[in-house]
């Protein structure tokens, strides 16, 4: 039993990011009558659509989908103007609904966590920020985005290089002029996609350096039209109520028919090799990553998949006209879909361009950075700007480069790495009352996350009621339901390519990082039963400690 004293400026909760999920978190809190604040690195809001702010960044998911779905009041008066939605679009977007909910003045910007250290006698997190400030909370719930730790590439004498040199998910706060300037690029992942056309088309010289070519469809963006509107108002609640009712199902094929969602249930031996190719044809002319989602057993049947595989890359020959070059940016040597699947605009048409060179990496390494640019296969190649789109440590790295410790000072960056283990994505044993949403393990990577993220704080904020109702000072992850929880991803993964591939999903691009799947690949609503059946339980896979007195605010608690 924990005693409650009394004591002041303890919040029921602090929130770690001031995105998506941690916007909303904040939101139902304080519906819910706690007492809340959230701490943001950036100046303004946004999380990740704050930092990634590089040329042609862009979501990968339709806007119309890639959005909060909790409020009528955020539905009726935002209006999105593009299919996918730009960088500026999204922000706008975010810092819009922050002073429309009023949740400004409970957030604190410019405000880098640095440290968390959890009293295990008061049952309290106490917080540190890189400015110096403390903050003290009841629960710690951290929303800092799947990918926010940026990783630069594993090539020497970065530090020589004396050119401009910007990594996509740390752009300046300014623009960089790329006009009659020799570019190298470091990268082709889903920023490198992107950034890649823009800059060709600004820069006198543009050259591009790839390791690993990706499955990349293209997205077909275009103006929001007022039919479109129209169609997307009939089937709004449709879609999220597939989103969290029917097995891999998403919202972004939101117009290609009636029946596309249902279709994704359906094994590809249903039909036709003929039937199977007009798919692909009809998908492909829609344009988006949905494709790769078509049948059930795109990850589970090797036939099926390679089908799709041959697909793409007949896409690439027939783009890019440069043979040699279409053989290097055909993928190859992994499953679809055990890789992120590349949404972009005019990327293969770009290397058709007269100024773009493709450099295979693999073929022949970077082997170091030199002050004028880059040292590659013997001879320097001189670059007025270096991008790096080198992608991220995901998931575990935005927290294990804050100092957490939980229960007798153990440190979370020495738990997970040994793996990304968790409960259900939503908290970690040794770390009482520290709560993830988008945490490791759980759905978050492979569904579209806005959505993903609210389906977290629904299951978190009944999770903290119920704490409430039933005077709970402390919940922490079982270590045996951790455990089972981990086999159960880890068996699930067992049954599918994914354990095929290396890539981020397993953490295996970045050195010493232990290969482990990052996220629950079983879909949302799969993992909304597993909540809903641990709620129903009591959170019986939860260990808790529980205050003496009938009557206490979280505030008394310290």
């Amino acid at each position: 039993m924990v005693e409650a004293t009394a004591a002041e400026d303890v919040y029921d909760a602090l929130v770690l990011g001031g995105g998506f999920g941690g916007m909303h978190m904040l939101y139902e809190l304080r519906e819910k009558g706690f007492k809340a604040i959230v701490l943001e690195a950036g100046e303004n809001t946004g999380g990740a659509w704050y930092w990634n702010r590089y040329p042609g960044a862009r979501c990968d998911v339709e806007s119309l989908a890639y959005c909060y779905s909790f409020s009528p009041i955020i539905d009726r008066e935002w209006r999105w103007t593009e299919r996918y939605a730009g960088q500026k679009e999204i922000r706008s977007y975010l810092e819009w609904v922050c002073d429309r909910l009023d949740l400004r003045k409970d957030m604190r910007f410019n405000s880098r966590l640095t440290e968390a250290h959890y009293d295990e006698d008061a049952c309290i997190w106490n917080f540190k920020t890189e400015a110096g400030d403390t903050y003290r909370a009841r629960w710690f719930v951290t929303s800092p985005g799947p990918l926010a730790t940026a990783i630069w590439p594993d090539i020497p004498g970065r530090q020589q290089y004396k050119g401009v040199l910007a990594h996509t998910a740390k752009w300046p706060q300014h623009d960089v002029d790329f006009t009659g300037k020799r570019v190298g690029i470091i990268g082709t992942g889903s920023s490198g996609t992107q950034a890649i056309p823009a800059i060709a088309e600004q820069c006198e010289k543009l050259t591009v350096f790839m390791r690993t070519a990706n499955f990349t469809a293209p997205a077909r963006n275009k103006k929001l039209t007022d039919e479109d509107y129209a169609q997307w108002e009939k089937i709004r609640e449709q879609r999220r109520k597939e989103f969290r009712t029917l097995e891999r199902t998403g919202a972004g094929d939101l117009f290609i028919d009636e029946d596309a969602a249902r279709r994704r249930l359906q094994p590809s031996t249903a039909f036709t090799q003929p039937e199977r190719q007009e798919l692909f044809n009809r998908y492909w002319e829609h344009g988006g990553a949905m494709v790769s989602g078509l049948h059930r057993d795109v990850l589970t049947n090797p036939e099926f998949n390679e089908e799709l595989a041959g697909y793409f890359r007949q896409k690439v020959r027939e783009i890019v006209k440069d043979p040699a070059r279409a053989e290097i940016l055909e993928p190859k040597n992994f499953a679809v879909g055990t890789k992120r699947i590349v949404v972009g605009s005019q990327f293969y048409e770009t290397f058709n361009r007269d100024n773009v060179d493709l450099i295979d990496v693999k073929k022949t390494p970077i082997e170091r950075f030199t002050e004028k640019g880059l040292f590659v296969d013997g001879k320097e190649l001189e670059f007025d700007v270096i991008v790096c789109a080198s992608g991220f440590d995901a998931v575990t790295g935005s927290l294990t480069v804050i100092d957490i410790r939980g229960r007798g000072g153990r440190s979370l960056k020495d738990v997970f790495s040994a793996g990304p283990n968790t409960y259900l994505g939503l908290g970690v044993h040794g770390f009482p009352n520290m709560f993830m949403i988008g945490g490791a393990q759980g759905p978050a990577l492979l569904s579209n996350n806005a959505m993903s993220n609210e389906v977290n704080v629904e299951i978190l904020i009944d999770m903290f009621t119920y704490m409430r109702d039933h005077n709970i000072a402390e919940m922490e992850a079982d270590k045996a339901a951790q455990e089972g929880w981990g086999q159960k991803v880890e068996d699930m993964v067992s049954q599918t390519l994914f354990s095929t591939a290396n890539s981020w999903y397993v953490g295996t691009n970045v050195p010493g990082k232990k290969r482990a799947i990052l996220c629950y690949i079983g879909g949302v609503p799969p993992y909304i039963e597993e909540c809903k059946k641990e709620a129903e339980s009591g959170y019986s896979g939860f260990n808790r400690k529980v205050l003496e007195s009938d009557h206490v605010s979280a505030e008394e608690i310290v």
